[in-house]
């Protein structure tokens, strides 16, 4: 028999009113299973985190890079090499951390390095390299105050001595820090040379860093010649920063500094502006480039002359602002001794009573202080400030690790380029942990921070304890709820 028209329009109706059910049964049943999963890894645990208090360290750190260095001296060619560093002093306790090594080519003045010479530059890189110090590397032809006279006649010839030397040099990136200055100039401080015109300047510091390993930081004496030799005034910025360039590469080193308004011929007499970049600024304003541009670049040296810009005060505002991370322990004594018979007085901080030389070496570079740790949810936060003078210019590696009660280790890396962690700001850094996969239990947090290059752990400013897995910040507690 024929089904009606109106029988048919009935049962497509009830057809798509089941169809109907059915999806917004599917679609309820994913959004109760969506919400299930939600709230099962939330719901099945309890995680209770307990930090540990984040108190500031006023102690001396052994960290890299960073510091009152100490100096020495070898000339190639000669007889036998003085000043190594003995194979029994390379442990924590004996190690030196940074040093300036300055290596003599007068021998070779006007000939290539011999076999000979050059196998005397891989003895003291390798020995220096064995006892895990870094390395501030200048090669000279002068200690006396003549340079002229020892210098090469040719511009070449240093060029060749360049090339020769960077041999050796790049074995040893994991020592060799950076490099100061380009071979000439009375004590390598490029000046009173036959070699210091815009043109050979440019030429010889190009050469240096086409040759050398990228990963090596070179130096200049003053700021206008890194201007001149860039042709630019231009500073590195969190985008050009580290990326090998020789901006990115090009600090300075100031063996003047805090000795005379204008750091005994550091700076000049002319005010900054996009014109003047070639010639010397005055000191504020030579003061506020190089408060950009060592956020980027090392800057160090060593103080001189014993007058009222060298006073403790004064000191620290300027080396906080040229960002310097190392500083000769030898010279000036007058300065030094100085700020050993100062106190730094501040009653709101750990440093106070301390020495102005004690406060100053603890300032050198950079210094990580925690301020806090918490876990919000699953993520676990640190915030730390950095309060030394400078940042640390190599990536460190960061990770958090748990321990359970009887034994099991969690490890997490963390993402974070420590080397923007500017002074004076604070770092933020997270991370989202696997709670729910975690068995019931009590677990010690540990932060840690190593220098991939050395494989060294970098020491924070604070009171923690300390093992194999890194610095003990707080403790975790997981409980389960089925």
């Amino acid at each position: 028999m024929a089904v009606s028209l109106l029988e048919r329009l009935s049962f497509m109706k009830t057809n798509r009113k089941k169809s109907f059910s059915y999806l917004l049964f599917f679609l309820l049943l994913l959004v109760f299973l969506a919400l299930f999963a939600f709230l099962g890894i939330r719901s099945f645990y309890r995680a209770n985190y307990m930090p540990e208090p984040c108190t500031e360290s006023a102690d001396e750190l052994s960290n890299p890079y960073i510091g009152f260095y100490h100096m020495y001296g070898y000339v190639l060619g000669s007889d036998s090499l003085s000043n190594l560093p003995a194979a029994s002093d390379s442990d924590a306790k004996n190690r030196q951390g940074i040093v300036m090594l300055e290596v003599n080519l007068q021998n070779f003045s006007n000939e290539d390095l011999s076999d000979s010479a050059l196998s005397q530059l891989d003895t003291i890189l390798s020995a220096w390299q064995r006892h895990g110090s870094q390395v501030i590397l200048r090669f000279l032809y002068d200690w006396d105050g003549k340079a002229m006279e020892t210098e090469p006649q040719s511009l070449e010839q240093i060029l060749r001595h360049m090339d020769q030397t960077a041999e050796v040099v790049n074995r040893y990136t994991d020592c060799v820090f950076l490099m100061q200055g380009i071979f000439v100039g009375n004590c390598g401080e490029m000046n009173n040379s036959h070699y210091m015109s815009d043109e050979d300047c440019t030429t010889l510091m190009h050469h240096l860093a086409e040759v050398t390993d990228p990963s090596v930081f070179l130096s200049v004496r003053t700021p206008v010649q890194r201007r001149k030799i860039l042709d630019s005034s231009e500073r590195p910025t969190k985008e050009t920063a580290f990326d090998g360039s020789l901006s990115s590469r090009l600090g300075l080193f100031n063996d003047g500094m805090l000795g005379t308004a204008n750091d005994t011929g550091t700076y000049g007499d002319t005010a900054a502006s996009a014109d003047t970049y070639r010639s010397a600024w005055v000191r504020e304003d030579e003061l506020s480039f190089q408060n950009e541009l060592c956020n980027f670049v090392p800057n160090g040296g060593e103080v001189t002359l014993d007058n009222p810009l060298n006073d403790l005060a004064h000191a620290i505002q300027d080396l906080s602002r040229m960002h310097v991370s190392y500083l000769n322990s030898e010279h000036d004594p007058a300065v030094l001794d100085k700020w050993k018979a100062a106190a730094y007085k501040d009653k709101a901080s750990v440093f106070n009573g301390l020495s102005g030389y004690d406060y100053i070496e603890r300032h050198l570079g950079y210094r990580y202080v925690i301020q806090d740790t918490a876990l919000d949810s699953s993520d676990f936060q640190i915030r730390l400030e950095n309060v030394g003078f400078s940042v640390c210019y190599r990536k460190l590696d960061l990770q958090l690790t748990l321990v359970s009660s009887d034994g099991e280790v969690f490890s997490f890396p963390i993402s974070s380029d420590s080397r923007f962690w500017i002074p004076g700001t604070t770092a933020e850094l997270s991370i989202s942990l696997p709670l729910a996969r975690l068995t019931k239990g009590s677990y010690t947090v540990y932060f840690q921070m190593t220098d991939p290059v050395l494989q060294r752990e970098i020491l924070p400013a604070n009171t923690f304890s300390h093992d194999t897995h890194g610095f003990s910040i707080g403790t975790l507690e997981i409980s389960k709820l089925y």
